[in-house]
């Protein structure tokens, strides 16, 4: 992954965090802290393994 790739996915982790403590709506906080997970783990999490063959 790129550095930029790597600025993009920390920047929009940290604008849902941003809009989840915002948010008013408990429905609406939950999808911002999802996005912000699947963002970071763009990131940190565990690289996908080939499946089976």
């Amino acid at each position: 992954m790129s550095h930029q790739d790597v600025t993009y996915y920390e920047r929009r982790a940290e604008a849902e965090i941003e809009m989840a403590q915002r948010s008013r709506n408990s429905r609406a906080v939950q999808a911002h802290y999802d996005l912000a997970t699947f963002y970071l783990e763009m990131i940190y999490g565990e690289p996908q393994k080939a499946a089976a063959e």
